[in-house]
This record gives C-alpha cells, structure tokens and sequence, in this order.
C-alpha cells in the first residue's frame, strides 16, 4: 500500500524537478522567480480542496490599506468577493476577511530577504479583518485558537517556501532576529526550505511541533529530506479547519457614499 510520505516525497521531487527546469530554462532571475512562484501555487491547487482558492496579488481591508505584492494567496473560495482580477496572469486584488494564508516562494532564498518578508507579514497581518456578517446575538458562537490565544477569526497566517537556501538554523535565527518585538500573531510563522529543511516552532522542551508561534515556544529548525511533507501536514491543521464568515462587501464603501 502508497503511504503518504511516499505519495508527498514524489510529489517533491516532481516539484523540484519542475523548478529545476525552470531555473535551467531561464536565465532572468525575476522570470525564474515568476516560474517558481507558479509550480508553488499549482503544488497548492493539486493538494488543497477546491474550497480554498490559489491566486497572487495584493491583499486589502475596508480603509484601503493594501499587502504588499504576494506571491501566493490562499483564501476562502466560496464566500471571498473578488475585487480585481487580471485574468491574463491571475493578479487579484481580495479582501482581506477572505484570506486564510500567504505563501511567499524563493527560488533561492537569502538571509538578506528575511527582514524584508517579516515586515510583509507584519503588513498583512496588521491589516483590518472586521467586514463580516455577524449576528449581534448569536445563540451560538465560534472561536479558535491560534497564537495562544482565542480568536472569533484566526489572522491570515504567512509562510516561506523555497527551493533552496541556507541551512535552516540560519534561516530562523534570522526569523527571530527580524521579529523582535513584535506580537506572536505578526509573525512569519513557518519556513519550509525544500532542498534543506524546515523552520518551525516548539514547546521550550523541543517537543510539540507546530506551524504557529505560541507563547513561550521557540524556533525550532531541522534538516530533513521530507521538507515539503512536514510543511505541508503542518499548515494543512491550520489552513483546512479554516471557516470564515460572510464577508460584508458594502463594508468596503466610503461613508459618504451615495446610492
């Protein structure tokens, strides 16, 4: 019988031999990157249920405060409005209250890029996600935790994927360091380096591994040859209980708008 790390280790190696390709194909670092991005973002279509939408774009709330350009955008398909779409090259403009995660790919990833993506995360995550339809007295309510705390909607989660980089212990000491001071939530949360390892976080023990920060856990980074798997069974527990309320889309008008 095809177990599932056999199943995610082909899938790997597909992934790699199709960045490969691309990387030997084109010589242009912005159009290797461009290639990179869209084997990621077919890697999500192919593993991820068609409820969850794959796209790349810029992210926005209700006051117009926009992401910066991400690479992949992972969202709530059925209930997420899309305000643009370049349907030449699948650029999208969308709510923010639809997101689930961002992907950012790197065909090679640099230390020098860690500061720079921590303040996109730190962008994204700090954006306003109030326009839904909420009843003003349920009977019923949800919550769910994530960051050490509860929440009535988790924040849009931001990882790393990259073909290849430096070690991974490299990478989250340049995590931590570009995240000092900041709050759990507006973090990076996760890096998965494909050709070296994985960047997550732990209990202080080293044990209970999880895509999230938490409070007093800690970076953990390990080397493994089934980098692709460890990251995709850990975003998968956040990214497919996923479960957004409709999102009030006249939230998005200006308050002098007239009918």
């Amino acid at each position: 019988m095809t177990s599932l790390v056999e199943i995610m280790t082909a899938v790997s190696d597909q992934l790699t031999s199709s960045i490969e390709a691309s990387r030997l194909a084109f010589e242009h670092n912005l159009t290797k990157g461009e290639a990179v991005e869209s084997a990621v973002r077919k890697f999500f279509r192919d593993h991820l249920p068609s409820s969850i939408g794959v796209a790349h774009g810029q992210v926005i709330d209700r006051h117009g405060a926009t992401s910066k350009q991400l690479d992949v955008i992972l969202f709530d398909a059925r209930r997420t409005p899309i305000l643009f779409s370049d349907e030449a090259n699948e650029n999208r403009i969308i709510p923010v209250e639809g997101v689930i995660a961002v992907v950012e790919s790197k065909t090679s990833l640099q230390l020098a890029d860690i500061p720079t993506l921590a303040e996109s995360a730190s962008v994204l995550k700090s954006l306003d996600r109030s326009a839904y339809y909420l009843s003003g007295n349920p009977i019923i309510t949800h919550v769910v935790n994530g960051y050490g705390r509860e929440w009535p909607t988790l924040p849009p989660m931001y990882f790393i994927v990259a073909f290849d980089g430096p070690r991974p212990e490299a990478v989250g000491q340049a995590m931590i360091a570009a995240s000092a001071g900041k709050p759990l939530h507006q973090r990076i949360d996760m890096a998965c380096i494909i050709q070296r390892g994985v960047v997550a976080n732990c209990s202080p023990d080293g044990s209970g591994i999880e895509a999230l920060p938490f409070p007093g856990s800690k970076s953990l980074a390990f080397e493994t040859k089934n980098s692709l798997l460890v990251f995709y069974i850990l975003m998968s527990r956040y990214v497919l209980q996923s479960d957004l309320p409709p999102i009030s889309i006249q939230s998005y008008l200006p308050t002098d708008f007239n009918f």
